[in-house]
């Protein structure tokens, strides 16, 4: 006999499974699956070895030339010598902050393309996480050559052209343009080396058939 418990009443909401998943794909089979993961898992190896080899190296130097021109700006007897090595060293701080944020996102590029290889689901989201926050960084380095690296190279070249004596205000000005030339050519070379391939993985992974295909 049913209790007044029992009864079911016409204004409760019908039951769902809440710890259920809003996004639920359908597992494909191996020969459905689209060969993106796979492509873009051994790209994203490659790429991401060769990023974090020169990344490091550029870290290690960077240290090692900044303690060097530490020593140097202290050892320096006139204010050119001084202004010279103090350039130097915010050269080479621009250059190591660019290191360190490539260094972090080759490792994490590294481990996102062994997911990708093995069509991991984590990978799937990580993969589209990892191109946007590229995108951003690409930006960051932009701004790091423009902001910090080509003002660093203008007073290293007023510096040189102070040790000058004929001519050194003109040579000044033309230093001061050829320092805005440098920096402009890192920023475009970070953009032509560093935005197709985020660009083409938040393309590529938020497609249907490539997210389906990942369900490892």
């Amino acid at each position: 006999m049913n209790t007044p418990d029992d009864l079911i009443s016409p204004y409760q909401p019908p039951a769902a499974e809440l710890s259920q998943p809003h996004e639920e794909l359908p597992r494909l089979a191996p020969h459905e699956r689209s060969a993106a993961p796979k492509v873009f898992g051994v790209l994203s190896i490659i790429f991401a070895s060769i990023v974090l080899l020169f990344s490091t190296l550029g870290l290690l130097a960077g240290a090692a030339t900044g303690a060097a021109g530490g020593a140097a700006n202290l050892s320096s007897s006139s204010d050119a010598d001084k202004l010279a090595a103090h350039a130097g060293v915010k050269v080479l701080e621009g250059f190591a902050v660019q290191s360190l944020i490539l260094f972090v996102m080759s490792a994490l590029l590294l481990a996102i393309g062994i997911g990708q290889l093995r069509y991991r689901v984590w990978a799937r989201r990580w993969s589209v996480y990892w191109a946007g926050a590229a995108l951003a960084c690409v930006a960051g380095l932009v701004a790091i050559s423009l902001l910090i690296i080509s003002p660093a190279y203008a007073e290293l070249f007023d510096s040189a052209s102070q040790q000058i004596k004929p001519g050194a205000e003109a040579l000044g000005g033309s230093m001061g343009s050829l320092s805005a030339v440098v920096g402009g050519t890192f920023a475009v070379i970070c953009i032509i080396f560093y935005t197709p391939y985020p660009a083409m993985m938040l393309l590529f992974f938020t497609r249907e058939h490539v997210r389906a295909s990942m369900t490892e």
